[in-house]
């Protein structure tokens, strides 16, 4: 045979074992690519927990953001067991739902102080059932006009318990035990008006929670107007606040930025009902706090949010929705 075949048959030979190759290599990754099994796939990464620094075992105090629906409860919780509730959902079905099992899972059965930060159903309307179900050393009140039936219950049962009532103003504090402070902030007199008639949210009631090196501020359904009243009012920093609870739910109508940067909060946490009627939060409260890099938590998404702290460093932990 001529030797010049013998060449063209070699070439012609390894072009086709080439070609096989490459078929099979392009075979083998459709198959990996189709049918490899997921945990060769990277799995996402799920949302750490907020956590500032580390926090020490025991002696803490804990601030636990309730999953009421629509509407807001606030459980302050201390080192020494001595405890605030700001606001108990709309109706009883929340209190029974989501603050009792709370309670119980925190072997807690006396509520030093029951807040009212305003006569709104939806953080008044769990009151009466709070009131009848578990002991309650003070009532914590604004004291402002109101027609809300859940409020009149709640006043009749605060005289036929005898809890002692406190009208909350400006400059008051509440006891909470050694090393926590609670101030109150708001309202003042005289009270803002909406119109002709008294604003029941201009004149929620604003607490500052300190522990240590570590603040929570709770204003209720707090808008621009007290807010504005606020920031003028402030001294010595204390507005400033660690974690901030959302006002009116994440109301356009509130966290002005004047306020949100006298605040200054590293946390935010939102109560707020999923699909609410009221579209709450809305986009520009979200826009606010995502520009100034403040971590956003919410009772709709994440359930109940809770921040526990030793009065030096903190962490937030999200307790997930109720099914």
């Amino acid at each position: 045979m001529d030797p010049r075949d013998n060449a063209s048959a070699a070439r012609s030979c390894l072009f086709i074992l080439v070609i096989g190759a490459a078929l099979v290599l392009i075979a083998c990754v459709i198959t990996l690519l189709g049918v490899a099994p997921v945990d060769i796939l990277p799995e996402p990464t799920p949302r750490a927990e907020d956590q500032r620094g580390t926090v020490t075992p025991g002696n803490s105090l804990t601030l636990a953001v309730l999953d009421v629906g629509q509407g807001a409860a606030v459980l302050v919780i201390t080192p020494g067991g001595r405890t605030l509730l700001a606001d108990s959902g709309r109706s009883a079905s929340r209190v029974e739902e989501a603050i009792l099992p709370y309670l119980d899972e925190r072997n807690i059965d006396r509520i030093d102080y029951l807040v009212a930060t305003n006569p709104d159903q939806d953080h008044i309307g769990g009151m009466p059932a709070l009131l009848e179900t578990i002991e309650v050393g003070a009532w914590v009140d604004p004291v402002v006009p109101s027609t809300n039936q859940a409020y009149a219950r709640s006043l009749e049962l605060v005289e036929e318990i005898g809890v002692t009532p406190i009208e909350a103003r400006r400059g008051d504090e509440l006891d909470l035990g050694e090393g926590v402070t609670v101030d109150i902030l708001w309202p003042v007199d005289p009270l803002l008006m909406d119109g002709s008639e008294v604003s029941r949210n201009d004149n929620s009631i604003v607490l500052r929670v300190t522990y240590g090196d570590v603040s929570f501020l709770i204003p209720g359904d707090v808008q621009g107007d007290a807010e504005r009243a606020l920031v003028e009012l402030e001294t010595n920093e204390e507005l400033k606040s660690d974690v901030l609870v959302i006002p009116h739910h994440g109301s356009r109508t509130s966290s002005t930025a004047d306020f949100l940067d006298v605040v200054d909060p590293d946390v935010a946490i939102i109560p707020v009902g999923l699909d609410n009627q009221y579209g709450h939060p809305h986009d520009e409260v979200i826009q606010r706090l995502t520009f100034r890099d403040i971590d956003i938590y919410r009772t709709d998404l994440d359930g109940m949010v809770e921040v526990i702290t030793d009065g030096d460093n903190y962490r937030v932990e999200r307790r997930g929705k109720q099914q």
